[in-house]
């Protein structure tokens, strides 16, 4: 009996770790096996995530984009014939390289159905070359649907790239609520990193990377040190500005004070030994980081960047400070610091909220209904 579930193909460039490959990872994981059959082409390089796809049954594909021209020319033709292979019923490709490659090789791929992930807001674009803008521009006339993970992507794709906000549609992310960590287990992590019962420990996830904010994080917690000489901050994620932080923190002598712990292979193991979650990003779609937190029951302190503030609900269940203003930041830390009170009273909160606002199977729930919507458009029946 042949195959009735749809085939989908999703285009991204690794599955490293980062918000937009969890969220993959968990439609890989979530769809439907009796409904899809799913598959990652990866564009550059495996990841540090690919056996969790492997484990949830996806198949990988693996390419080797560079900048050599000649290896990109190779790579792209293999691409071609990857997918005209696949006979994939959906592509669903998130972010510009993923989206762009797909659409300019639509004709000769055979692609029945085209998706753009859209998962950040459009002022990276600020930056493109003329090939890069008339890429982009092909490729939005090339995509069946455009699907930002929030209002704010939708509102600034539309204003910024000219797209009828009618024609994008939104599926915010997904995330499980989390189990507490066992007492045991969350006193061994603190231990760990040298953070007594009596401390305060601010957690920050993300990458170190331009945009991120770690640089404020780092002065506004050597700000509200002072007054709150209890307080910690953890950074947890891997990065090119890794050494800037360092030095940054050995400048202002914070080396007791503040760990940079690297990459974990999936934070939601080690959120839990937090007390405060912070997040310091200049530019987010959706922060995946943010929603762990709120999952995780924890009082949360953000910059109010891109989607976010959809996160905190209008800064009802968190602290929502303006991007780059480090007062407001350390102010924030030493009022959260000063009172565990207000620390739980904001964590039960942010909890509740995303567990009815943004459960996983709900996003999962309303990608599935895209594909078969899309598939019904274009007579694709299974």
């Amino acid at each position: 009996m042949p195959d009735q579930r749809l085939r989908v193909a999703f285009v991204v460039a690794s599955l490293d770790i980062g918000g937009s490959e969890q969220q993959m990872l968990s439609l890989a994981e979530m769809l439907p096996r009796d409904r899809f059959a799913v598959e990652f082409i990866l564009l550059s390089r495996r990841g540090r995530l690919a056996e969790r796809a492997e484990r949830a049954g996806a198949r990988i594909h693996v390419l080797s984009f560079s900048r050599s021209t000649i290896r990109s020319q190779l790579e792209f033709w293999r691409f071609v014939r990857l997918m005209r292979r696949g006979r994939y019923d959906i592509v669903d490709a998130w972010l510009f390289h993923g989206y762009a490659l797909t659409s300019l090789t639509r004709l000769v791929s055979r692609i029945p159905i085209l998706i753009a992930g859209r998962r950040s807001l459009s002022n990276h674009k600020y930056r493109f070359g003329r090939v890069e803008r008339l890429l982009d521009r092909m490729a939005r006339r090339s995509v069946d649907a455009i699907v930002a993970n929030s209002e704010a992507v939708r509102t600034e794709v539309a204003v910024y790239e000219g797209i009828d906000p009618g024609q994008i549609r939104v599926i915010h992310n997904g995330v499980e609520v989390a189990t507490p960590l066992a007492p045991a287990t969350r006193a061994a992590l603190r231990a760990s990193w040298s953070v007594g019962p009596d401390s305060v420990l601010v957690g920050c996830i993300a990458n170190y990377k331009l945009g991120k904010g770690l640089h404020t994080l780092v002065r506004s917690l050597a700000r509200a040190l002072p007054t709150n000489p209890g307080l910690r901050l953890i950074l947890v994620g891997e990065g090119p500005r890794r050494a800037e932080l360092q030095r940054l923190i050995d400048e202002l002598g914070l080396h007791d004070v503040v760990r940079l712990h690297g990459a974990e292979p999936d934070a939601r193991d080690i959120i839990g030994a937090f007390d405060i979650a912070a997040q310091a990003s200049v530019s987010e779609g959706l922060p995946n980081a943010v929603l762990e937190a709120a999952a995780a029951g924890l009082p949360i302190i953000a910059t109010d960047a891109g989607g976010t503030a959809e996160v905190l609900d209008g800064g009802r269940v968190g602290i929502l400070v303006p991007i780059d203003d480090e007062a407001a930041m350390a102010e924030a830390i030493g009022r959260l610091a000063a009172d565990p009170e207000l620390r739980r009273r904001l964590g039960r909160s942010a909890r509740t909220f995303v567990e009815s606002a943004f459960g996983v199977e709900r996003f999962v729930a309303e990608t599935a209904a895209l594909y078969e919507e899309l598939a019904a458009s274009k007579g694709i029946r299974r």
